[in-house]
């Protein structure tokens, strides 16, 4: 049976209806039955219409592994693993079984009669050219700095290629997580096509990007997992896939309420309690790993530790929870929860002080600090439901007790280039702090100091050497060692006041009665995982 359509209730306000209809047009009817004589994958015939809060800037399957900066796109392009969110356990994916060489390489071997959406074999060879492409090429986001360091591959013969790290590395096989693996034959005959044209091993194939409106994703019929849904991680239940974008949490939560999206993705707790009364839709509101924080970018105002420490304690994290995100979160004095290792249970929440920021700030001033200089105080847009309420109550905490703040939000392709920079690319650069979301998905506290906590960290405004030695020690072991010494790392950095460190996030959506999802904890947009009532 296909997804029915429901009609558009008059409930809906009038000027979200128009700005809706405007937005994301009407959902289309389900597609016809393809005549393809395959059985169980063609027995569902439906479209799945998913609203989403950002556009990406681009198709690179470096950007696949997270959702925010390439929607659905785990649903053309697969990994060699993935892992299970309910037991913590890596599993195989497009790789059936590995072993570990020694402490720098992992063989893996491969699906066997596996192709790409082009028609070219996934064999060890084109894991190798995807692989070594994505640290080898110029690209608009690479991975080099994301999960640290660089890897390589070689095909060892037909389905067994090796990956290695520069650098002895406990935590590889957890970064193959993120490490999608596109078409060789792509790389090879059409790399200008990379950014624009995701080719894959997938249930579904790239259809049609229209860029400010949606992405079309449409089912693969020659998809390994058609056989082997078990192994696959779930089966194809949709003829279509449409990811419309849509950055406002109210125009999502409309497009559920009216019946033109199965899933509004990031809704607030108010517009999940206004779907209890409607019985065509549910909310889910799932933990996840995501950590609001901020980020201070101007070292002559926040090299002084005071100003570091007035900007936690102006913030009334215990406000911004209960209030502007309905409870959704959880205050947090680390940039990781207890899912990962290094968490520390000792570290809490910086209190809400504001009459000793003040203080800080007036006496950092007294020797000769301008805490009083303009900044920006930015956001990405689409960053998660209710976040320029909460960016707009951050600036304004923050102005309370003496800074000069000025809120910004902006979208991806304006916030990306402009704010993702290691602390000594800032030479000149203007005065500005963002809040961001960051994910945790290897759930180790070393993923999240290669990039936010090291000297030479990619997105890293934060440099302080013991903390790199401490991390360093840190990168190489396992088991309780590495546990103990990243959680000596986060001490040093949260008795420094390296970030302003505000909530874990809970990420609610609103979803169809007429569609089964279960959302994991890695927040994933996976239609294989979703099926019709």
């Amino acid at each position: 049976m296909a997804l029915r359509k429901v009609v558009i209730r008059t409930a809906v306000p009038l000027a979200a209806l128009l700005l809706l209809l405007l937005a994301a047009g009407c959902v289309a009817p389900a597609a016809a039955p393809a005549d393809s004589g395959d059985g169980d994958m063609m027995e569902m015939k439906s479209e799945l219409v998913v609203a989403v809060a950002q556009e990406m800037t681009s198709l690179e399957a470096t950007l696949a592994a997270a959702e925010t900066n390439c929607n659905g796109c785990l649903n053309v392009v697969e990994t060699l693993v993935t892992r299970n969110f309910s037991t913590g356990e890596i599993i195989p994916l497009l790789a059936t079984e590995w072993e570990r060489l020694d402490d720098r390489t992992i063989q893996f071997q491969l699906r066997e009669g596996v192709t790409f959406h082009d028609g070219s074999p996934m064999n060890a060879e084109a894991v190798a050219t995807s692989i070594n492409y994505m640290w080898e090429a110029e690209l608009v986001n690479t991975l080099t700095g994301f999960i640290g360091g660089t890897l390589s591959a070689e095909a060892v013969d037909e389905y067994s290629v090796n990956v290695s790290a520069a650098d002895p590395d406990p935590i590889l096989l957890e970064k193959m997580y993120f490490v999608a693996i596109s078409s060789a034959k792509q790389i090879q005959e059409e790399p200008e096509t990379y950014s624009t044209k995701l080719v894959g091993t997938g249930p579904y194939m790239l259809d049609e990007w229209n860029r400010g409106e949606s992405i079309i994703y449409v089912a693969n019929p020659d998809w390994w997992g058609h056989d082997n849904p078990d192994e696959a991680g779930g089966k194809v239940s949709f003829d279509r896939l449409v990811w419309r974008f849509l950055p406002e949490d109210t125009v999502r939560a409309a497009a559920a309420q009216a019946g033109e999206v199965h899933i509004a993705q990031f809704v607030t707790p108010d517009q999940c309690n206004a779907a209890l009364s409607d019985e065509s839709l549910r909310c889910a509101s799932v933990a996840s790993v995501e950590t609001m924080f901020a980020r201070m970018g101007n070292q002559k105002l926040f090299e002084d530790i005071r100003v570091r420490e007035a900007l936690n304690l102006a913030i009334d994290k215990e406000l911004i929870v209960e209030t502007l995100l309905g409870g959704a979160a959880t205050i947090t004095g680390q940039i990781v929860n207890e899912t990962a290792t290094g968490h520390h249970p000792d570290l809490q929440p910086y209190p809400y002080d504001p009459d000793r920021a003040r203080g800080l700030l007036e006496d950092a001033a007294a020797d000769g600090v301008d805490v009083g200089q303009e900044f920006t105080l930015a956001s990405r847009q689409g960053l998660h439901a209710g976040h320029v309420e909460v960016i707009q109550a951050i600036g304004g905490m923050l102005n309370d007790v003496g800074f000069n703040a000025t809120v910004s939000v902006m979208p991806p392709d304006t916030f990306n280039p402009q704010f993702s920079h290691n602390w000594s690319e800032l030479e000149g650069q203007p005065n500005w702090v963002a809040v961001h979301l960051h994910g945790n998905e290897i759930l180790d506290l070393w993923f999240s100091y290669v990039n936010y906590f090291t000297c030479g960290g990619v997105v890293s405004l934060y440099c302080n050497a013991e903390v790199d030695a401490l991390w360093e020690e840190a990168r190489t072991l396992s088991g309780d060692a590495r546990d103990m010494k990243l959680k000596e790392a986060a001490q040093v950095a949260y008795d420094d006041f390296a970030y302003g460190l505000i909530a874990h996030l809970d990420l609610a959506y609103l979803i169809s009665e007429d569609l089964n999802w279960n959302v994991k904890l890695d927040h994933r947009l996976q239609a294989k995982e979703m099926s019709p009532k």
